[in-house]
């Protein structure tokens, strides 16, 4: 367990004795001193050698009370570990084999922890008996063997505890022995200074002694106290993790279970065998089909290939016939543009012979229409003339001069028209 001593030394030289010693002599080359010979720790430490005693048992203890409180930090990190997987159900005894190698993947200074061990101790019980019957019996076996241990590791403190007052009591009948011893009655009288001064010695060593007894009980009511709610903090997280986890099954049913694993395994061992002449028996035909598949592949890819030969055949001579056909479609292209162009030319010369018609009659129009504008103004000369003879009644001049300007305009457009009619 974490309190039991590790040390590989004999268990009279053990490592806080070892320690206490070192200190004690420290302490004592530290008080005989002469800046500390006038103080009071030295009065009550130095006068007698009971008193060497009594610090020596005091300093031990105290180291032993150090060296176990040492360990609570290590016990505290261990109960915030999660030691066991995740309960699902009601799981199987055999399910306590893959938590014991859940909880051997630990670190070593966790599995020697109190609660390492405990669940160490009460999977490897699972294992042993192959069920849970009994195992709440076990728990609480296992929890009385760590509240005994925690009992025992603080012995040595007990002992000191009981044992200093002993001391200081011997202290005082020394010092009141060594006062009284050979005096009479009236030496007594005379020497009553030096007597009271051995009685106070003698309850010098007293108090010191009940002084290091109280305090050394008051450590060791903190300790025991503090590893007592350890201990029972681990009683009751392993009681929760393994308690009503695993099945429960009677141990009158081992040997049947025993033999009924057997025969399920020989089962087992059969339906391999048999599985694994089916998977071979697959696996030849599955080689057989594929090395049908590979010559049905060489086939058509040979076919393939034949195919592809006659496939390009037919296409060089399509490219042939092709080529020949562009050819003759280009040369008739090349026939019909020579003959557009030519066409082209005509239409062009045709354009231009159109285009000086057109600007004779364009010349031809201007002169019509400056004719239409002297017969517009004519015509408004005529009305007027009109109504001037309408109104003088003189119709019949207006006759003659009208006939006479009628024959003019003949007379003055009959050049126009021949030459029009000559063009």
């Amino acid at each position: 367990m974490a309190g039991a001593r590790k040390s590989g030394l004999p268990k009279v030289l053990d490592l806080p004795l070892a320690v206490a010693a070192a200190l004690t002599f420290g302490f004592y080359w530290v008080i005989t001193q002469e800046a500390m010979k006038a103080t009071l720790l030295h009065r009550y430490t130095t006068e007698h050698t009971v008193e060497y005693i009594i610090v020596g048992f005091f300093i031990w203890g105290l180291v032993d009370a150090a060296f176990r409180v040492l360990a609570f930090p290590r016990e505290t990190l261990a109960l915030k570990q999660a030691w066991l997987p995740p309960r699902k159900g009601r799981e199987p005894i055999g399910a306590a084999a893959s938590c014991s190698a859940y909880l051997q993947r630990k670190p070593l200074w966790l599995q020697h922890s109190r609660i390492g061990l405990r669940f160490t101790q009460a999977l490897a019980f699972l294992q042993e008996k192959g069920s849970a019957d009994g195992l709440a019996d076990y728990l609480q076996l296992l929890s009385d063997q760590d509240h005994d241990e925690t009992q025992t590791n603080y012995g040595l403190i007990r002992f000191i505890c009981w044992v200093t007052p002993m001391f200081g009591f011997l202290g005082t009948v020394v010092h009141f022995g060594t006062a009284l011893s050979g005096q009479t009655a009236g030496e007594i009288g005379d020497k009553l200074p030096t007597v009271v001064a051995e009685m106070g010695t003698a309850f010098n060593t007293t108090t010191v002694a009940l002084t290091a007894a109280t305090t050394m009980m008051f450590c060791l009511f903190l300790c025991e106290r503090t590893e007592r709610g350890i201990v029972h903090i681990i009683d009751q997280r392993v009681r929760g993790e393994l308690l009503n986890r695993f099945e429960v099954a009677e141990a009158s049913l081992g040997p049947f279970l025993a033999a009924l694993e057997a025969a399920n395994q020989t089962t087992l061992r059969a339906l391999d065998e048999t599985t694994q002449r089916q998977i071979d028996a697959w696996a030849d035909a599955l080689d057989r089909l594929h090395a049908e598949h590979e010559q049905q592949a060489k086939w058509q890819a040979q076919a393939w290939l034949e195919s592809l030969e006659k496939l390009e055949g037919r296409f060089e001579t399509n490219d042939a016939e092709r080529e020949k056909r562009l050819a003759r479609l280009l040369a008739t292209m090349d026939a019909q543009r020579s003959e557009h162009r030519g066409q082209m030319q005509a239409s062009a010369e045709q354009l231009a012979a159109l285009q000086a018609d057109f600007a004779r009659m364009a010349g031809e129009l201007a002169g019509v229409a400056s004719g239409e504008r002297d017969l517009v103004r004519l015509q408004a000369s005529l009305a007027e003339n009109l109504k001037i003879l309408r109104e003088t009644q003189q119709i019949d001049h207006a006759l003659h001069g009208l006939t006479a300007a009628i024959h003019l305009l003949t007379a003055r457009h009959q050049p126009a028209i021949k030459e029009s009619r000559a063009a």
